[in-house]
């Protein structure tokens, strides 16, 4: 009979110790979360290439085309790439714009320049670039019936945009940066149009609408005569800050100084109706039988620091005004007439329309003045 020892037998292989055990789990978390941050990393690095090649493609701004100083600006060149086609310039001399192309000279539109330089050109914004589909053709577009505008200080040159046409909504302007790849669809915020219209070369529709536009101090001398009452014709002189007021003989009258001062004060600026000429400028022989007739009135001007102005008025016949109709609270058509004149100047020979609403007190007759 075997005889076994009464203590068993040490295994061959001993256990983990406990502490061991307990730290399997904590390397495999420690694993999976430089896994994860690897991966983060690696999402975040991708996202960051995208984006940088995704703004070397456009190299495009939102407000690349806005002009930035516009206060700097003296001078606009605004000219077709059509080589048939005018241009333009837009210089401030002394203060007051001027308007030129090859063959005039004018004061210009002062609002309109405002408008362009101080209200379209520093919001001008990216609304988004021309996509591929489409450049081709707005490039094609551009180059041939596009405007470059040249935004100046001098003869340093600030800023230049090519202004296409409007894009088939109609509610931006296609534009081209110089140095950039492709043209851009801009818009103006709180703007819904197209900008075309604010680079037009027509040197008529950039003109002043004032056919006087100076201060009161500068006039010298005016003269108004009715050639149909010349009794009531007159004249103001202003000397050192002294009126008078003569009669069509030329002799001195009392008269009241504040409404001599008035008058000269609403005579300072004449304004005709804004953009081009009346189409019968385009008729020789209409404009001679407008001519031809007696003036309703004729205002001469003499200036301290410029020549004479002499502007003759017109009437114009009621064929040739403006009706329209115009509904009554009650429903009652009413036919209503604008009353026009033509008004001409001696330094031209075009014939302006005029409305009586710039004229109503500017036609003051002698009795007027001599009234206590």
């Amino acid at each position: 009979m075997s005889t076994y020892p009464e203590h068993p037998i040490p295994f061959s292989i001993n256990p983990l110790p406990p502490i061991q055990n307990s730290v399997i789990p904590l390397l495999s978390m420690q694993k999976r979360t430089k896994i994860a941050l690897v991966v983060l990393l690696s999402t975040i690095v991708l996202l960051f290439t995208l984006w940088r090649n995704l703004n070397q493609t456009t190299t495009i701004s939102h407000d690349l085309f806005a002009l930035k100083n516009p206060k700097q600006i003296n001078k606009i060149t605004i000219s077709p790439n059509n080589p048939k086609m005018p241009y333009l310039t837009l210089e401030k001399v002394d203060g007051k714009w001027l308007v030129r192309n090859e063959s005039y000279s004018y004061p210009a539109d002062t609002n309109s320049v405002n408008q362009l330089l101080f209200w379209a050109m520093p919001k001008l914004q990216v609304k988004c670039p021309v996509p591929d589909a489409a450049k081709e053709n707005v490039i094609k577009d551009i180059t041939l019936n596009g405007t470059k505008a040249i935004f100046s200080n001098g003869n340093n040159e600030l800023h230049t945009v090519y202004v296409g046409y409007a894009t088939p909504t109609q509610d931006a302007t296609y534009m081209f940066f110089p140095g950039t790849e492709r043209p851009c669809e801009i818009t103006v915020p709180g703007f819904i149009g197209y900008l075309t219209p604010y680079f037009n070369t027509n040197i008529q529709l950039w003109r002043s609408v004032f056919l006087v536009d100076v201060s009161s101090q500068e006039i010298t001398s005016l003269k108004v005569t009715y050639p149909t009452a010349p009794e009531q014709s007159f004249q103001i002189t202003q000397k050192n800050n002294q009126l008078q007021l003569l009669n069509h003989q030329n002799q001195v009258l009392p008269a009241n100084r504040s409404l001599i001062a008035g008058y000269l004060e609403l005579s300072k600026s004449l304004a005709r109706e804004a953009g081009e000429p009346a189409a019968i400028n385009r008729k020789p022989q209409e404009v001679k039988s407008v001519i031809a007739q007696t003036p309703v009135a004729i205002f001469e001007y003499e200036f301290t620091t410029q020549p004479k102005k002499t502007i003759l008025i017109y009437p114009m016949s009621v064929t040739e005004g403006e009706t329209y109709s115009m509904e009554t609270r009650d429903g009652k058509a009413k036919t209503v007439e604008t009353t026009l004149f033509w008004a001409r100047s001696n330094d031209e020979s075009t014939l302006w329309t005029m409305q009586e609403i710039m004229l109503r007190n500017r036609l003051k007759t002698l009795s007027n003045f001599l009234q206590p």
